[in-house]
């Protein structure tokens, strides 16, 4: 079944304390509303399990029909503190209440006091940030500055080098940064002066200095660097010595590095920001998404000398820094503070691993690598004739676990994505675990008594 199928399934009453499944899924009457809504947006938007949310609290999904789903997903990796904390959501409250609910570039206290908390947060010496919307905003403006500096060296140095397999948003220069092969929007790459590496932790790499010879990068033309310091699509943390060597090589060509923390910040791995695995200090921090929990708010932290390279008025953006999404950001932070939930995330990511394992080891033909770190995981399936990703199977599988009442969004790209706000309980988590796991017995034949290691059990610095 794709999730764009509308042809509702039959499904066993479910009542446990988390789930609850009382309807055919998807649910029949839904389906009308459902297809209003496809005739108004484009069919890009029908890719996700047609459920209709109606309430989103802590770690629990709710259609209008009286069904509950624990969310694996986070929305889209973004609630890391839960749905509608009511912290964050009394924090909205109390801005509209002060009757500031736009202020633009002009200076606002919500802005200073966010842009503060969030120079805290980074490595000394990230001493100024910019608030925008989206993630894809805050990538653009990371690429932009980047470029910036490499023209100060000079007037060839404008080429952004990224991986393949990896993903920075849908905007322009984002999207030519992201993975994928062939054309962007009928454009070549190389064309507008962006460059990919294979994904470090890909068979087809070889290493940092060889795939760059490899691909013949010349660096007096690369102004910068950008990549997900934890790729979504992998969930895997790269070889440490590939990313000791891309510093190096970067530092010593006047190169900028960009690290784009949309999905993996604000504690997701365990750590407030992906990179600090790897001991490093970028130059510039996009993030986004768990920032708050909620409503739109990215950003961009860097260097004072790298930010103020654009005059006045020519980086900035309508709704960026909105005050009362400001206001759920600033709530969001003093809420990962105070409930300590980066350092739940890592230790329950432990746990998380150790019984991912423990269900997929049954079907290793079928496993292709499972990988993860903090609450950051997948488990991708492959063809033991031919290697190649199970998308099809593997989007069907998360259907059915959908249907058994764990939400998870369907990858077409032959994974399962375990992402779960990360103030979920661990009885609910583990739950949803041992779901996923009676699918998989479902529907993967066979089974291996050969143990798969995950990542998060491995150290890491």
């Amino acid at each position: 079944m794709r999730s764009s199928d509308l042809t509702p399934r039959t499904t066993s009453s479910i009542q446990t304390e988390f789930r609850k499944i009382v309807s055919d899924i998807p649910v029949p009457e839904s389906i009308d509303a459902i297809k209003r809504l496809r005739s108004v947006e484009p069919r890009s938007m029908s890719g996700m399990p047609p459920i209709i949310w109606d309430q989103a609290y802590g770690f629990t999904i709710r259609d209008p029909y009286g069904n509950q789903w624990i969310d694996l997903s986070s929305g889209i990796v973004l609630a890391n503190v839960g749905h509608a904390h009511p912290r964050i959501v009394q924090a909205i409250k109390n801005q509209l209440d002060a009757q500031l609910i736009f202020s633009y570039a002009y200076p606002s206290d919500q802005r200073r006091q966010l842009l503060e908390e969030l120079v805290k947060l980074a490595p000394p010496g990230l001493d100024k940030a910019i608030l925008f919307s989206a993630g894809t905003e805050a990538t653009e403006c990371a690429i932009s500055l980047m470029r910036k500096h490499g023209l100060r060296s000079a007037p060839e140095k404008l080429g952004i080098l990224s991986f393949e397999s990896s993903y920075h948003g849908r905007t322009l220069a984002a999207k030519l940064a992201g993975g994928g092969s062939g054309l962007v929007d009928g454009m070549q790459r190389e064309a507008l002066l962006q460059y990919q590496l294979p994904a470090p932790d890909s068979a087809e790499s070889r290493g940092f200095e060889a795939d760059l010879n490899e691909r013949a990068i010349d660096p007096e033309r690369i102004a910068g660097i950008i990549f997900e310091s934890i790729p979504g699509w992998t969930t895997t943390v790269y070889p440490q010595e590939y990313i000791d060597a891309l510093m190096l090589w970067a530092k010593r060509h006047g190169i900028l590095v960009a690290a784009d923390e949309i999905q993996t910040g604000m504690g997701r791995t365990g750590r407030w920001f992906a990179f600090e695995h790897y001991g490093i200090t970028p130059d510039l921090i996009c993030s986004g998404k768990g920032l708050t929990s909620s409503l739109p708010v990215s950003a961009v932290i860097g260097r004072s000398e790298i930010m103020d390279l654009a005059s006045p008025g020519e980086m900035s953006s309508t709704f960026g820094g909105n005050p009362v999404c400001l206001a759920a950001a600033l709530a969001n932070i003093q809420i990962l503070h105070d409930e300590q939930l980066v350092e739940r995330s890592r230790v329950l990511g432990l746990e998380l691993g150790k019984r991912v394992a423990d269900i997929t080891e049954r079907h290793k033909r079928f496993i292709k690598r499972v990988s993860g770190i903090g609450l950051f995981y997948s488990i991708h399936l492959k063809d033991p004739a031919t290697d190649a990703p199970l998308a099809e199977l593997c989007d069907e599988i998360a259907m059915e676990c959908v249907r058994r009442g764990v939400m998870l969004f369907v990858t077409g790209r032959g994974f399962l994505k375990l992402v779960p706000p990360l103030m979920i309980s661990s009885k609910a988590l583990f739950e949803a675990v041992d779901v996923i796991g009676e699918v998989l017995d479902t529907m993967l034949p066979g089974t291996s008594s050969s143990k798969i290691v995950p990542l998060a059990e491995m150290p890491v610095t």
